[in-house]
């Protein structure tokens, strides 16, 4: 019985997270409040204290779901039986293929409520933004181990220079609805405009 109850309250919580993805996909983070969010998933406002207890908690289990979201497209890429600079190029594409699918993340990437809101949700965003930091600079270490980039280039900076340049991308393709370009199609154009500024003459 206990276990039924916990997968029970376990559906709600997804249940939630993804109502709350869609609201902030078509209207964006600041119009996200528990009654809004209690109305879409059919619940009592009361009910959704049950599994969140305010806004922020919310926010921050939707970047949870993010991560983990992310973390299983990349284990799954077989990425051990690639070259690295073919890996780095293979999860910019996964990453910008994970976006165009949740086109909720850029407007919570971009919101008022990260920029100066909630510390808490601040602070858990930019863990996901580490995480995905040091993912991309494991890659550029491994090619310059191998040869593929010039051992002058600084890692980190190199990968902050990436995932900038894949933001940018991404709030593009929001501001133009997503209808002027697939945009897990430009990923190579921008690893390759950067690569070729890195790899060895």
């Amino acid at each position: 019985m206990a276990a039924r109850k916990r997968q029970s309250a376990e559906l709600r919580r997804h249940d939630i997270i993804e109502a709350a993805m869609e609201l902030i996909r078509h209207e964006g983070v600041s119009k996200l409040t528990t009654r809004s969010l209690a109305k879409a998933v059919g619940i009592a406002q009361p009910t959704l204290f049950l599994h969140f207890g305010n806004k922020s908690h919310v926010l921050v289990a939707l970047v949870d779901s993010i991560q983990d979201g992310l973390r299983q497209e990349l284990m799954s890429l077989e990425l051990d039986k690639m070259a690295p600079l073919d890996q780095l190029k293979t999860v910019i594409r996964t990453h910008l293929g994970f976006i165009q699918k949740q086109p909720g993340i850029p407007r919570l990437l971009f919101s008022e409520e990260l920029q100066s809101g909630d510390p808490i949700f601040r602070e858990r965003m930019d863990q996901l933004v580490m995480f995905f930091l040091k993912f991309i600079s494991g890659m550029i270490i491994a090619a310059q181990e191998k040869g593929e980039i010039r051992p002058d280039i600084i890692p980190q900076q190199a990968a902050c220079l990436l995932i900038a340049s894949v933001q940018g991308l991404a709030l593009r393709w929001v501001l133009t609805g997503g209808e002027r370009f697939v945009l897990s199609e430009q990923a190579d154009v921008v690893t390759s405009t950067l690569l070729e500024g890195w790899t060895p003459r």
